[in-house]
């Protein structure tokens, strides 16, 4: 009989989804390139990709423009409505979903914790790539829409809190990058983790304020369970 966690601290485990539950990083370089090479800008590596990526598509763009100083207002637009374009047309090309992610977030389930997704991703790729790896996963998935400030401002991580019926001293939060560390502390939940195999190291983590460093699903699952206890 599974142990009933949503009675003790921790009831709700928000999680990031790029970097964190799925290996996104060589589709939102492929989709990136596309569009830089589409409007004639020089592309971008895998190493610039990842430094570039968590504040949202047009950061990730306006990066990529100043990388290549080709960077022009005009421009930016024109590339992000080709990212947006192309990147809609199949969202989860290339992406794969970490190893032991699926039994982690089955054993928090199982445990009572409510699941939900928050993400710079555009809404309309998050809900793709929700559906496809993560059916009947989780309770709600947000992801950046016009009007509604991204992370690291906490407006939608409480938005959603609210929504689900939580407060932050009742929620873990999960990402693997500063804006995750940051809204973590901005919201103020009780649990901040940090994943280390996603697109920061563990020195530009820890440089980022991250309290609880894991290297692998397994110790997530087990970090939230012993805060929950």
């Amino acid at each position: 009989m599974p142990t009933k966690l949503n009675e003790k601290k921790i009831k709700c485990a928000v999680f990031d989804m790029d970097g964190t539950l799925l290996d996104t990083l060589k589709t939102i370089r492929y989709y990136l390139n596309l569009a830089l090479e589409k409007n004639g800008v020089s592309t971008v590596s895998e190493e610039e990709c990842k430094r570039f990526v968590g504040y949202g598509a047009r950061w990730l763009i306006e990066c990529a423009l100043k990388n290549s100083d080709a960077y022009t207002a005009p421009l930016a637009e024109k590339v992000f409505d080709d990212y947006n374009l192309l990147y809609n047309a199949d969202p989860y090309y290339l992406t794969e979903a970490y190893e032991g992610i699926y039994d982690c977030l089955s054993k928090l389930r199982e445990s009572g914790i409510i699941l939900a997704v928050l993400s710079n991703k555009p809404d309309f790729a998050l809900r793709e790539v929700t559906e496809r790896f993560f059916p009947n996963t989780f309770a709600l998935a947000r992801g950046a829409v016009d009007g509604v400030a991204l992370k690291p401002n906490p407006e939608s991580l409480l938005a959603m809190l609210n929504e689900l019926g939580f407060t932050p001293e009742e929620t873990a939060y999960v990402g693997d990058s500063e804006p995750d560390v940051e809204i973590a502390r901005n919201a103020k939940v009780a649990l901040s983790i940090s994943a280390t195999w996603g697109f920061r190291t563990e020195e530009q983590l820890t440089a980022a304020g991250a309290e609880n460093l894991i290297r692998h699903p397994s110790d997530m699952f087990l970090k939230i369970k012993d805060d929950a206890s």
